[in-house]
Formats: structure tokens, sequence, C-alpha cells
């Protein structure tokens, strides 16, 4: 059932044998590489690991003794903070994928024309439409495709940012989504009609402490993966975080699609669009069915500086 002023009700499942479900909780942020690129990264985490997961983080903070915010713009201040990053990573690549899925949306700005994103003429439908696109694609590729039934999102907690009054991101997305599964047959069920901002700093936020360290994982492994793509940053801290992601492997393993990865259904990386689009094409309702705009292979900047540096 969904709730909330102007929502879409439905019990799909009256009568019936209750199908497989999930309730997870949902982690966003975003990072912008100028020019170039925008990326949307969603942690999902099913209710029942969420004390699971951070309890691992939070070892990793006993272990390391860095206890502040952990955020992956300001790696090389201190070595404690280096190495916590370093432990979080390994815990992304060596365990933690059982216990949640991860999701690394990118936006190629260079098929985009530049009014429709640039501030402070963005156009925020455009901004929304690629959040949407991002939630929507990873529900069904970790969830609908995987077996599961029904898909029940508790919450979805974004990092906070200065937002213009007009702006419908804490709303739109997920009501234009449960509009198109429900005229898909999906039952895709957001528990509440508003996506929640959090302060990133566990330290500062008052009403979701613990949300908080998530957004930071958040925030790590999409900072880590954009220096591998871009090699935006020459910081020790940031070189030993990409160093430490390729040791596994990441992201590239996430550009293959192998059904034998540890990772398959539980990671994964696209990019969008191939070809430049208008807006319209953007803004149409069923933009998932352009297969041929979404790419999983780039260039990984970061791995090819030493190599080019040799011509």
């Amino acid at each position: 059932m969904i709730s909330g002023k102007g929502r879409v009700k439905r019990d799909l499942w009256s009568n019936e044998v209750p199908p497989k479900e999930v309730t997870v909780s949902v982690y966003h942020d975003e990072r912008e590489v100028a020019n170039n690129w925008l990326y949307h990264s969603l942690l999902f985490i099913p209710v029942g690991n969420e004390k699971d997961v951070l309890n691992s983080l939070n070892e990793a903070r006993q272990k390391t003794g860095w206890w502040k915010e952990l955020h992956f713009v300001e790696l090389d201040n201190t070595e404690t903070e280096n190495h916590l990053a370093l432990e979080w990573i390994d815990l992304f690549a060596q365990s933690l994928f059982e216990k949640v899925y991860f999701y690394f949306f990118s936006v190629n700005y260079q098929n985009l024309d530049k009014t429709w994103w640039s501030k402070p003429q963005r156009d925020l439908r455009i901004y929304n439409r690629f959040f949407q696109i991002g939630l929507y694609g990873a529900i069904k590729w970790f969830f609908l495709t995987a077996g599961f039934k029904k898909v029940s999102v508790q919450n979805i907690f974004s990092d906070k940012k200065s937002r213009r009054r007009e702006d419908k991101f804490h709303t739109q997305p997920m009501e234009e989504i449960e509009v198109k599964s429900l005229f898909k047959g999906e039952d895709i069920v957001f528990e509440h009609s508003e996506i929640i901002e959090i302060d990133s700093d566990h330290e500062r936020e008052r009403d979701y402490p613990s949300k908080s360290h998530f957004a930071q994982f958040v925030d790590l492994i999409m900072g880590t993966f954009s220096q591998i793509f871009d090699n935006t940053s020459k910081s020790k801290g940031k070189c030993m975080a990409a160093d430490k992601c390729l040791t596994f492997e990441l992201p590239a393993k996430l550009m293959k699609y192998n059904t034998n990865s540890r990772y398959y259904k539980r990671y994964a990386a696209s990019f969008f669009p191939k070809q430049r689009l208008t807006k319209e094409q953007i803004l149409e309702d069923d933009i998932r069915s352009k297969v041929n705009q979404f790419y999983n292979k780039r260039e990984m900047k970061y791995i090819l500086r030493n190599q080019r540096s040799l011509f």
C-alpha cells in the first residue's frame, strides 16, 4: 500500500500467498566533475542488515582511531583518516557485498545541452530525472530481475544540499516511479513520501546520526571511483584510496556482465547517455527502454596517467 497525499494506492497481493519481498533503506550522494560528469551513487541496505553494516563500519573506526567525519574531498588530512578510508574500501570489496547493494550511475554531460544543467539556469526537471532513472534502474536490476516480487523502500536519505524552493527533488522521483511501476505491474512501495536530507557529519546530524555513517561510506566509494575514472587529484590520500580499490579490480569488474562475479546483482556501474539526447527524449516516460543509451565501459584515466606520459 502506498500512502501520502496524492499517492497511488494499491494492494496487489491480497488473497495471494505473500511473494518474496525485500525492505531497504537507500543512501544517496552525488558528485560533479565540472563540464564532464554528474555521478549519482545509491547504497541499498536491507533493513535487517543495517545494524551489522554499521557495526562493521564502526569496528573499522575503532581499529584506525578515526571517529570524525570521513569525507573523500578531505582525504590526505591525517594518516588515521586515510587508514579508515582504506579499511572501508576493504570492507566494500571483501565482505559488505553480501549485505548491501551499490549503484554508481554516471551522466555524461558531453552529450547534453549545457544550458540544461549549468548553474544557475539548471533545469531541475532534468537533474531530478537523472536521479529517478538511477533509482528506478537500480531497483529493477538488484531486486525485480533477481526474483523479488515486492520492493519496499523504507526511507531514502540524501546528503544535505542547498536546493531552490521550487525544486521537487524530495518528492518528484518517487511519485513518477510509483506511477510507472503501477502501470507495469511492478510492486515498488515507498513507505515515506519524501526524501530525507541529512548532514553527512554524524557529530552535527541531530535526527539521524547513525545514518550519516552510511552517507560517508557512499561518498567514499563514489569519490574513489571518480578518482579512478577521472584522475582529478594527486593528493596522497585519494591516490591511496584509488590504489586500494584497484587491488580488487574495482570498478573494472562492475563494467563486465559476469554472472559468476561475487558482485553480480550486488554492485553495478553504468553510464548515460551514449549519444546525444534531446530534452524531450530524456523527460519521456520510458527512457529505460532505450538500452542503446546505457553503456558499461569507460576508460580509467587514473590507470592511464603514467602510460600517456611515455608518449
